[in-house]
């Protein structure tokens, strides 16, 4: 019991790297607390969503659906990255230090699918590796939550303490990381 909880929290914490290490770049930008708790609550849910699906897909289709789920994760955070970056410079600095920009809830959407599609092929291999699914899948979503808002967290002080707008490093970061799952 305890060598199966032992590997399910570190599948979890496998799992929710990426939304830490993607959150770090979104964090830069001003982002509200109540903003950061619904980012890691969106995140956590699709990452006890996603290996649900998978469980219910099948074991057959696993090689297909890993490799079609890192290209269409790679180029959602591309897409998100390039988005922030073309915002951030679209706009002049005094006018985006006036307005607060706000992390909307389409962008959290696509934010929570594309960190957690990389589990519906883990979901696919628990199916048939007889782990406790309940558990294992509420143990994703806790661990990637919690993940999810220390990173947004730090990014957060970072953002605090510097004067100018770090918008486009985080839109940066996106889009590396989506290259780098793509290749």
């Amino acid at each position: 019991m305890l060598h199966s909880m032992l590997a399910q929290l570190f599948i979890a914490f496998a799992l929710g790297l990426d939304a830490f290490s993607v959150c770090l770049g979104i964090g830069l930008q001003p982002i509200r607390l109540k903003k950061i708790a619904a980012i890691g609550l969106w995140i956590g849910g699709f990452h006890i969503i996603m290996p649900l699906l998978g469980l219910l897909i099948g074991s057959f289709l696993f090689d297909w659906i890993s490799d079609f789920t890192e290209l269409i994760s790679g180029l959602l955070l591309v897409g998100l990255g390039m988005h922030i970056i073309f915002n951030t410079f679209a706009e002049n600095y005094h006018q985006a230090a006036q307005k607060k920009q706000s992390f909307h809830t389409s962008a959290m959407l696509v934010l929570a699918f594309s960190v957690s599609l990389d589990s519906l092929p883990v979901g696919i291999s628990l199916g048939v590796s007889g782990f406790a699914t309940t558990l294992t899948l509420l143990i994703f979503g806790i661990v990637t939550t919690i993940l999810t808002w220390i990173s947004l967290l730090i990014a957060k002080k970072i953002q605090h303490n510097f004067d100018r707008s770090f918008d486009w490093i985080g839109g940066l970061t996106l889009c590396i990381i989506g290259l780098t799952v793509i290749f």
